[in-house]
Parts: structure tokens; C-alpha cells; sequence
């Protein structure tokens, strides 16, 4: 038995993407627990291996710890015999992390040190150790006791350290609508791209999720209507810096990150043009589309020419859907984000699409009264009839008021 030790960040997503990353890689792993109000999810997994391939990607998780025993109180660790656990002669360090309660250094030292049969005969090595050993504690909030604890072997750590190379206070070239790094590498494991696939974002911007597409090994292509965007042009949005240079560009960010090999490249153009041929040719559709809150939902006026007019947020979604069931492969992913009016949501309010199955939909709170979701769906078949389109249901909410709402002066 292995305990997953989450972040504690994106609570809603973490599940998804662990899960995404087992199938990904076909391997099967029973959760046993698990409540999103805690970091801490234990799993049955056949070896460590297995664990150490599904988490390498996972962004969302921070360590994997093999269970050597699991308690109810301190005195029940300390007084465990760890019988049928060979002794290690190895190097060791013992960390402890806590959720629900800060706990004093002194207080980690003087527990570690009351352990009484610790199967350990190596030194204690806190800079480089051989092995490294957790107790984890779980805290009920304003309590002193914890009322879970383990004790186990670190066996596997996630993928922290990549959102911190994709910062975007560090990136050559950022815009308004800049993705998150950590939301666009989870956005990336959810559409499970891998090594060798055809990823594309129609609404590529400033290349946030083809970034970490092409560092999964992906080929990726996109189109932006806002030229500007695509070409650095203008004044930037960082501050103090005035006006972008020639290296300041979606082809300058891949340059950057010395993924350029892996960009096929971008063109300024709005998929409703039919640019893309309708073939099954993508492995992942990764996009965010503008909805009114950073950036303006717009349009061509018609296909020869690049200019804007408004366009409404639900015939973005169908349009969308249809481009993604007409050239998706049988299997490919589609992930996209959807501005939600938390009163009045449902999930048969989402659009769909016969060819489309919903596989993940996550939510991320903006505030008392909005939210927006990722939405995750799996092609499944081709077109069969004129029947098989998308549609976005329509409620008492619709999508084209998220922005009134947003905005709303009692709106914290």
C-alpha cells in the first residue's frame, strides 16, 4: 500500500490527473481513500516502479510513500516494532509532514527521536541521504493530536520543480491571458499528450499550452486571430519594459525553452474559417477560449479578411466541439476551459456533442458567484449522420451573462 501525497493546490484537479497519467501509461492503481479536503490518498499499486512512471509527470503531486504503518495516535508509532521489515544499513533522513497544523521543529526532533524499533543501523544524513523516511500527519483544523498517521519510505517524488521552469515571471514573452504554468502542464496531462503526438490550440495567443505540449514530445501547430499576439507586437505587459523586441514571440518562447524543433508553426486565422481540413489528424486540441473577463471573444467578418466583431460565447463552444470531433483521431482528447455561474450550473447546462464523452470536468473558483471549469472529453467515434452536432443546452443563466456577472458590484 503506497500513500500520494498532493499539493495543496488545484484540489479538484488532483485526482483527474493522476488518474489520467495511469491510463496514459495502461496501468491500473485501486484508490482505497481518498477526499479532496485532504492531501493524503492511498492507493494499491503493483510495484514501485509503476508508481515512479505514473507520478514523474504528475504536477500535483508532491511525494508517494511505501506504508510501513499506519496509526491513530503518536504513542501507537512510537511503539510499533516495524516486525518483518529487514534492517537498512543505509544513509537515512526522517522528515515529517503535517496538514491541518503547523508542528514546531522542536517537536518534529523530540517525536523522531521517541520512535523506539526503527529498523535503521545507517547514519543519519540530512544533505544526501540513501534513504529518506515520512511521518505524515493529518490534523483536524484547531487540534493539537493528529488523527492520522504514517509511516513509510519515500519512493517516488511528482513533477513540482517543471512549473517553477515555466514561470512566467522568468518567460521571454508573456500576454494578458497568459496560462497559469502549472494549469497548462495539467491541461497538457489531462489531454495526455505524449511523445510524438499533433497537438493544436486554436487559440494560441502568446503559446502557453503549446509550450508544454512540445516539451512532452508533441508536435504542435495553432492560430490566433489577434496577429499581435503571435508577433510580439506592441507594448508589452510587463512592466518597465516598454515596447516588444524582434525575439518577443510565440517562435521566441519555443526558441527559448529550446523547443523550437517541435513547433510546426502558427497562422493568424479563426478555426471557424476551415482552414484545417477536416481529417482526423490531431492527438489533443488544447485551447482556452476568450470569454469576455482578460480578452474579448471575437470573430472574422469573413474568411479573406482579419478583422473582429463580438461573438457569442455559445457559438464558440459548438463551433469548437464540431472542429474537434472533425479532426480528432478516435481516442484524441479535447480540453478546454468554460465560464460558469455557480447558482445556476449543471452539468447538463456543458456543451456536447454525441461524438464527444466527458472523461473529466474540473472546477476552479474565481469567486463567490463564478467559477470556471475544465472540461475533458474523449472522441470516441466519427460523424455518422447530420444529427451528430454540438449543442450547448440553454438555462436560465446563459453563457453570453458570465461576464455581467463577473463583473457585478456585490460580486467579491
Amino acid at each position: 500500500m503506497y500513500l500520494v501525497v498532493f499539493a495543496q493546490s488545484f484540489s479538484d484537479f488532483r485526482l483527474p490527473e493522476f488518474t489520467s497519467m495511469c491510463d496514459l501509461h495502461q496501468m491500473k492503481v485501486k484508490i482505497l481513500d481518498y477526499s479532496a479536503d485532504s492531501p493524503f490518498c492511498l492507493i494499491d499499486a503493483m510495484d514501485k516502479h509503476q508508481i515512479t512512471t505514473i507520478v514523474e509527470r504528475c504536477v500535483l503531486v508532491q511525494s508517494v510513500i511505501e506504508i510501513w504503518g499506519s496509526f491513530t495516535s503518536r504513542k501507537e508509532l512510537c511503539e510499533f516494532s516495524f516486525s518483518g521489515i529487514p534492517v537498512s544499513s543505509m544513509s537515512f533522513n526522517i522528515l515529517l509532514h503535517s496538514y491541518g497544523r503547523k508542528v514546531p521543529l522542536a517537536e518534529k526532533i523530540s517525536l523522531i527521536e521517541d520512535i523506539k524499533y526503527l529498523p535503521l543501523s545507517g547514519s543519519v544524513d540530512c544533505k544526501a541521504p540513501e534513504k529518506t523516511y515520512y511521518i505524515c500527519e493529518e490534523y483536524t483544523p484547531k487540534t493539537f493530536s493528529p488523527k492520522r498517521v504514517f509511516f513509510g519510505l519515500l519512493v517516488a517524488t511528482g513533477n513540482r520543480h517543471t512549473i517553477h521552469k515555466f514561470n512566467l515571471k522568468k518567460r521571454l514573452y508573456i500576454g494578458r491571458t497568459s496560462m497559469d504554468p502549472e494549469l497548462g502542464l495539467i491541461m497538457t496531462n489531462l489531454g495526455q499528450v505524449k511523445r510524438g503526438d499533433l497537438v493544436y490550440d486554436p487559440f494560441l495567443g502568446t503559446g502557453s499550452l503549446a509550450i508544454p505540449a512540445s516539451y512532452y514530445g508533441a508536435f504542435t501547430a495553432g492560430a490566433d486571430l489577434d496577429m499581435k499576439a503571435l508577433r510580439g507586437w506592441g507594448k508589452s505587459t510587463k512592466k518597465g519594459e516598454g515596447e516588444y523586441d524582434s525575439r518577443q514571440s510565440v517562435h521566441g518562447n519555443m526558441q527559448f525553452y529550446g523547443i523550437q524543433k517541435r513547433f510546426l508553426g502558427c497562422h493568424c486565422s479563426n478555426f471557424a474559417e476551415d482552414l484545417i481540413r477536416e481529417e482526423d489528424i490531431f492527438d489533443a486540441i488544447i485551447t482556452d477560449l476568450p470569454y469576455g473577463v482578460r480578452e474579448a471573444a471575437l470573430k472574422s467578418h469573413k474568411p479573406s479578411t482579419v478583422g473582429t466583431s463580438q461573438f457569442s460565447l455559445s457559438a464558440q463552444f459548438v463551433q469548437l466541439l464540431n472542429f474537434a470531433v472533425n479532426t480528432l483521431v478516435v481516442g484524441g482528447r479535447l480540453v478546454f476551459w468554460i465560464p460558469i455561474i455557480r447558482a445556476s450550473y449543471s452539468e447538463e447546462t456543458l456543451p456536447a456533442h454525441p461524438c464527444l464523452t466527458l472523461v473529466y470536468n474540473c472546477e476552479q473558483i474565481l469567486n463567490k458567484r463564478t467559477s470556471r471549469r475544465l472540461l475533458v472529453m474523449k472522441k470516441t467515434r466519427g460523424v455518422a449522420s447530420e444529427s451528430d452536432i454540438a449543442f450547448v443546452p440553454s438555462g436560465p443563466d446563459s453563457l453570453e451573462s458570465f461576464r455581467d456577472v463577473y463583473f457585478s458590484l456585490d460580486n467579491p
